[in-house]
């Protein structure tokens, strides 16, 4: 570089001085703020059954063996995991486990949490891992059942007022006023009725499609069909369990005008009824006691029943 170039590039640099300084000043507040945002939130890895995966299948009444494992930059704040069983209008949620730096269950950036549940139902395990910044991470893992299994389902025959839950929708489980059907008839699968008079019938688990010729209420309208067969046994294994079960299950006789299959008619205790609901979901029902109430005609007979479904 020649003399005059030099001289002429070190004036230039000399003229443009305090921009050239502004302009590092600048890029290094700027590499400082970066670092300072790029603090990452807590990594969590979490584990189902010594895997990492976030979500398995699991068959009902199995152990589930849950893991997370936190790291944070900064020193943990707060770690909750939380546990909802159930699935739709049946869920329950409930605090599995709080750690908090205020109250010294935490120390340091790092933490691990595991515990067991039975898989009764649906179980979604959900972690939140906070740290001292106020940076947050959840992480959810999910233990889901091919069927849903519900127990001591109290049926009372049907109440001239409507004050009785008659009716059963199997996917949540749920018993239902007469109201109900109106309002939403096609989250019905079946009702129950008792005809003390009848000595084919007595208590009887009925299709919501042909209740309304039992004339204990009015109910009209192409509703859902469900189809009933005496079973043998009871089991809650899988949905492949209660496909087979009703597959093999003998046929209800015709009744009061309603179909063969229509009606699981004449129940009594320790009876297993197996059905085929019309979105084709498979289930068992299991009689666990009928109360007939001296079978007196004052319509407050009812079935207690244990039932697993085909999610």
């Amino acid at each position: 570089m020649s003399k005059l170039q030099f001289n002429f590039n070190f004036k230039r640099m000399k003229t443009y001085r305090f921009t050239y300084i502004f302009c590092v000043m600048l890029l290094c507040l700027s590499m400082v703020g970066c670092t300072k945002d790029e603090n990452p939130a807590p990594t969590v890895k979490g584990y189902l059954n010594g895997v990492e995966v976030k979500e398995i299948k699991v068959t009902l009444g199995t152990s589930v063996k849950f893991k997370y494992e936190i790291q944070s930059s900064s020193n943990l704040s707060k770690v909750e995991v939380f546990v909802r069983k159930g699935i739709g209008l049946n869920t329950d949620s409930q605090l599995f486990l709080r750690k908090e730096a205020v109250t010294g269950d935490l120390e340091g950036n790092t933490y691990t949490v595991e515990g067991t549940l039975v898989a009764s139902t649906d179980l979604m395990i959900s972690v939140g891992a906070i740290d001292a910044e106020g940076k947050i991470t959840i992480l959810q893992l999910n233990a889901l059942l091919d069927v849903s299994e519900f127990d001591d389902l109290l049926m009372m025959d049907a109440m001239a007022d409507g004050t009785s839950k008659t009716f059963c929708s199997t996917q949540y489980g749920l018993l239902l006023f007469a109201a109900n059907t109106a309002a939403d008839p096609a989250a019905i699968d079946f009702g129950f009725i008792y005809m003390e008079s009848n000595v084919n019938v007595k208590a009887c688990l009925v299709s919501f499609s042909d209740f309304g010729k039992t004339a204990s209420y009015p109910v009209i309208g192409a509703n859902n069909v469900t189809n009933f067969k005496r079973a043998l046994t009871y089991t809650n294994a899988d949905a492949a369990s209660l496909q087979q079960s009703y597959g093999t299950a003998t046929d209800f006789p015709s009744v009061l005008g309603i179909d063969a299959g229509k009606a699981a008619v004449n129940l009594k205790d320790g009876d297993v009824v197996a059905f085929k609901t019309q979105k084709g979901k498979y289930g068992l029902i299991l009689v666990k006691t009928v109360d007939r109430k001296s079978e007196a005609g004052s319509n407050q007979q009812t079935i207690k029943l244990k039932m697993v479904v085909q999610k």
